[in-house]
């Protein structure tokens, strides 16, 4: 199978699960209030925010595995059978047994020092921390398959550990069990996601798996670390990007303030998470490529890429521009509202940040790990810093604002001289094959503006018509650009197969 097919396959059955998910969480979340009570189900938000914490635990180690794993197939000329192979894995396993101890403690020190006040949730909490602990090692098997690029299997596993995990979620909360329910729920997720990996691993690709560690090296750990340790920066990075701007307009403003700028980017931040599954899914493949025989490739892809994903940002920008008003006055009623430029800026800040996402992904398969944590912590700073000076003086729209400053003077230019300078291009060459689409983006954006200032759909069908047919002028005037090459030669065949499937009429 083509790096293409695995890479449209993951994709095709991320998005299925994402489909899935949003369905389910529009029922499962009143569901779940009216079973277990707001005050449970807050618990329950809480100690998923400790979770992620713990997951900080791993320094990057599991994160470079993929990357890694396909340096190893692309010397090998695309072929899992590589002698090294086994020996990444080795030490990987052996480097993240090494934490596990770090990671124990850590799950105990954030269990024993656990409000008194959230009681409810200790016992729930600390099946999922041992079980966290549990399953932390059998993360390798997930990054192993990713960076094999079996996107396909990875996409079937999610989609039934998901469902899986739903099932006995609302078994146990009908049978009253209350947060013990959440708990085992997302336990049954890990078990099932993991057991299915290894299966799949040791059935498919039984060559790569190491038949005993190998020898401990103190070079190559402290390499690994060491690298790992730039990818675990990155990430404390995206914390000051998201998340910091609530927190700075609780300060300046309340608490109250909060509620609209929230719920006013709630659909942004639903549909934001589709684009990046392009780059996700396009990383193993972009590293693969990198050692291979075909790193001639590498500047197309990368553009194409980049056109791909500002194609589908830009459907999010115009859509969510026409309905987000009348959405949010249907959700949860007008007052909530934060206003037509507020969610323009929120809007940009988006398509910014999805354009420089795509550039660092590449950046990361690339082996720019160092560079990308530093113009991440850099730009997180400048950020916050522009956030708090901007809002004081104009309100909830200084917070996107600021952000949107943040990633236009820092993140893009800094990666976008790096991926030329590892494309072989200029800047401009990077940047020109974009601009077909800015301009016909920017033109539906001014009249979908235009339009929402003077009209706004209320009504459940009038919101479903005005977004089919948002969507619908946007295919229509890009559909053509999607053609064009570089993104074309990837769209072509996949959209006109039929045409070579139909036989010709015979001669007579």
């Amino acid at each position: 199978m083509s790096r293409t097919k695995r890479f449209l396959g993951g994709v095709s059955l991320g998005y299925t699960n994402q489909g899935l998910v949003m369905v389910a969480g529009l029922w499962l979340t009143p569901f779940l209030l009216r079973r277990i009570g707001q005050h449970d189900y807050g618990l329950w938000l809480v100690g998923a925010q400790l979770l992620s914490y713990l997951s900080l635990m791993d320094f990057g180690i599991v994160g470079l595995l993929p990357r890694a794993t396909a340096y190893a197939t692309g010397r090998a000329g695309d072929s899992v059978e590589t002698a090294d192979l086994p020996e990444i894995i080795g030490q990987t396993i052996s480097l993240v047994l090494c934490q596990l101890p770090l990671v124990a403690i850590a799950s105990c020190i954030l269990w024993v020092t656990m409000a008194s006040e959230w009681g409810a949730l200790r016992v729930p909490l600390g099946v999922v921390f041992i079980t966290f602990v549990l399953v932390f090692p059998l993360r390798i098997l997930q990054a192993v398959l990713q960076g094999l690029q079996d996107l396909k299997f990875l996409g079937q596993v999610n989609i039934v550990a998901w469902i899986a995990g739903i099932a006995v979620t609302i078994a146990m909360v009908l049978a009253g069990m209350g947060l013990y329910a959440l708990a085992g729920g997302w336990v049954v997720t890990q078990v099932v996601t993991s057991i299915s990996c290894f299966l799949r691993l040791h059935s498919r690709f039984p060559s790569v798996l190491p038949r005993r560690l190998p020898r401990w090296s103190w070079t190559a750990a402290r390499e690994q670390v060491g690298k790992g340790s730039w990818v675990s920066l990155a990430q404390v990075a995206q914390v000051l990007v998201n998340g910091t701007d609530i927190l700075i307009i609780g300060k300046l403003f309340g608490p109250a303030a909060v509620v609209p700028f929230v719920i006013t980017g709630k659909l942004i931040g639903v549909l934001s998470n589709q684009p990046q599954m392009l780059m996700a899914a396009a990383g193993p493949a972009l590293s693969q490529m990198r050692m291979g025989d075909s790193h001639k490739r590498l500047p197309e892809v990368c553009v194409a890429l980049t056109q791909a994903m500002l194609m589908m940002s830009g459907a999010i920008v115009c859509v969510v521009l026409a309905v987000n008003q009348g959405f949010v006055g249907r959700w949860v009623g007008s007052s909530q509202y934060g206003g037509f430029w507020l969610t323009v800026l929120i809007l940009v800040t988006m398509l910014l940040r999805h354009w420089n996402l795509t550039i660092g992904y590449s950046l990361f398969c690339f082996g720019y790990e160092r560079r990308i944590c530093i113009t991440a912590l850099i730009d997180g700073l400048v950020s916050v810093g522009a956030v708090f000076l901007i809002a004081r003086s104009w309100g909830l729209v200084g917070a996107p604002l600021g952000m949107m400053l943040g990633a236009a003077l820092i993140s893009l230019p800094a990666n976008l001289v790096a991926l030329a300078r590892e494309s072989n291009l200029s800047v401009w060459g990077l940047v020109r094959p974009l601009i077909p689409w800015f301009v016909r983006f920017v033109s539906l954006l001014a009249l979908t503006g235009a339009v929402v200032r003077v009209w706004v759909p209320t009504s459940l069908p009038l919101l479903a018509v005005t977004a089919l047919v948002t969507a619908l002028a946007y295919l229509g005037l890009m559909f053509p650009l999607a053609l064009r090459d570089p993104l074309g030669q990837y769209i072509r065949p996949r959209l006109f197969f039929l045409r070579a499937r139909v036989p010709a009429p015979a001669c007579e």
